[in-house]
């Protein structure tokens, strides 16, 4: 059993805010690259100048064993000492059908899914995504021209057509991109089907020798993630590493 069930009530509460953001989810992007834009060079992550990841991942674990312990105590309440017998979604022939308040009958929420070595960030759709940011090199390459826009972290290469839109493969599907420039920011949007919205924004400092990356995951079934990195510009050569361990 998926450590995640007792949350898959709350998905469609997260798509429907997904949907009535879909409008508003980042503006017109700019295909035209502005002055004083020119992000391109070889950038090394300032780790003491960033945000910790690892205090996000605290949080959202937390944040999820709360969800899950009160689906739990739900379903068993439900159980227990739920409707009777010819009570409207009563009846013992399965224990809590109704599902409480999650949706989800009482004995497929046992309560070691919460035991010794079960992490409930497991099957977490934004504990994916940021896991996929954590596992970046340290090392960012970006190479830009008026048709396209590349971020290479060693490990992996993305690439963009600056003002453009397409549709790309997500961990539950399908997803709509989308990117380009607003101001002096190039923008990225990536909008699944199911699943946490995500974007990034790549700026430079204000004396342009730092790079900044937000990147921004959610909300959907936890709460909006942020994490803003700082990378300084470097002439080192890239190792073709694996994915850094935060």
């Amino acid at each position: 059993m998926s450590m995640w069930r007792p949350l898959r009530a709350v998905l469609p509460i997260a798509l429907l805010a997904a949907a009535v953001l879909s409008g508003c989810f980042g503006g017109r992007l700019a295909a035209d690259e502005p002055a004083g834009a020119r992000l391109q060079g070889t950038w090394k992550l300032n780790r003491a100048a960033s945000e910790d990841p690892q205090q996000i991942v605290q949080r959202l674990r937390a944040e999820a064993t709360k969800k899950i312990q009160r689906a739990i105590n739900a379903a068993q309440a439900m159980g227990e000492g739920g409707p009777g017998p010819g009570s409207p979604g009563g009846g013992q022939g399965r224990r809590g059908q109704g599902g409480g308040s999650y949706g989800e009958p009482a004995d497929e929420l046992p309560p070691q899914a919460l035991g010794p070595g079960m992490d409930p960030l497991r099957n977490s759709p934004t504990m994916h995504a940021l896991r996929d940011v954590m596992q970046r090199s340290d090392y960012l390459t970006i190479r830009q021209s008026p048709e396209q826009i590349s971020f290479d972290y060693g490990t992996i290469v993305r690439s963009y057509t600056p003002g453009g839109h397409s549709v790309v493969s997500s961990e539950n599907g399908v997803a709509d991109q989308t990117s380009g420039w607003s101001g002096k920011e190039y923008v990225i949007h990536i909008r699944p089907q199911v699943g946490p919205a995500f974007s990034e924004e790549y700026a430079l400092s204000a004396d342009g020798k730092q790079l900044i990356v937000k990147t921004h995951i959610g909300p959907f079934e936890l709460q909006k993630v942020n994490l803003t990195r700082v990378y300084d510009a470097t002439g080192a050569v890239v190792p073709n590493s694996g994915p850094s361990n935060e």
